[in-house]
């Protein structure tokens, strides 16, 4: 009986977030699907064109190139900027309160500043010319490796990823230090009493009681480095040429720029699958049974 209400509870309060999701995401995707079949200006139909769209993309060493830069964001967020983050966080709650403070302001700010701004700023630090990586690299003696950055195709991707990234690892270890302070303290107390340092109560009792956070972090940080777009339209336009394209941003460009919404909407559906699927490698993947304290 309790089992059978518990379930009839957790049916009432999704309800609302599922009819929502129902109506303004999966209903609207219906229409997008329908246009990857077909030839599309925007405005109207030109005409069917059943696979085609899907067909010619999957041809295009543009659209492969678009994954790549995709991909190489999502692995350095997860292998270098999540792991930083947990590094701070462990390291944050081992410091006093009023560093704790000041910290945790300094670690959101970037994360509520707009896009334009943060691209824009590593734009400037970036500059060849004034930037400060370069003044840095000039004034140490360095000259000879300075350049151009964000023309250079093979600089240019890890360059807007290092922007992008810095302005979210702050977050990410804000969310992980939550997990951390949700551990009761009686653990951490028994590890000293045994002995264990930092190094090991951190490996021991704090990352394996952290795993649904983890999970959480690993998806939202993994989404939206696969969904990062905004970024490169403000600091390169998916330059030099086409070497910093990722995927959403060829779907725009190919959408608006070329006026082709039929492969544009075939980028959509693709990349669509592609999340479901990484979603779900992820879930079964990371925490499979519900830790309690």
């Amino acid at each position: 009986m309790n089992r059978f209400f518990t379930k009839r509870a957790v049916f009432l309060f999704a309800f609302p977030g599922l009819a929502l999701f129902t109506v303004f995401v999966v209903f609207p995707m219906i229409p997008q699907l329908l246009i990857s079949f077909q030839s599309h200006n925007g405005a109207e139909s030109t005409g069917w064109v059943g696979w085609d769209n899907y067909k010619n993309l999957l041809q295009s060493s543009v659209f492969w190139k678009a994954h790549r830069n995709t991909y190489f964001i999502v692995g350095c967020s997860l292998f270098i900027a999540l792991p930083i983050s947990l590094l701070l966080a462990l390291m944050l709650d081992r410091t006093s309160p009023r560093v704790r403070a000041v910290f945790k302001f300094g670690a959101l700010f970037p994360s509520v500043l707009s896009v334009t701004v943060i691209g824009k700023m590593w734009t400037g630090i970036y500059d060849p010319d004034w930037g400060m990586i370069n003044s840095a690299l000039r004034g140490i003696g360095l000259e000879g490796l300075a350049q151009s950055w964000l023309t250079n195709p093979d600089t240019v991707v890890a360059c807007v990823a290092a922007a992008f990234l810095w302005q979210y690892i702050g977050l990410n270890c804000i969310l992980f230090y939550a997990g951390i302070k949700a551990i009761p303290e009686q653990y951490y107390e028994a590890a000293v009493v045994d002995g264990a340092g930092f190094f090991r109560a951190s490996v021991r009792i704090t990352i394996p009681l952290l795993k649904d956070i983890i999970k959480y972090v690993v998806i939202v940080s993994t989404l939206g480095s696969m969904g990062m777009y905004a970024h490169i339209l403000v600091m390169t336009a998916g330059g030099p040429g086409d070497a910093s394209r990722s995927v959403l941003y060829q779907m725009y460009y190919k959408a608006f720029s070329m006026s082709q919404f039929g492969e544009g909407c075939a980028i959509a559906v693709i990349f669509i699958v592609e999340c479901m699927i990484v979603s779900l490698i992820i879930n079964k993947s990371i925490a499979r049974e519900p830790i309690q304290y």
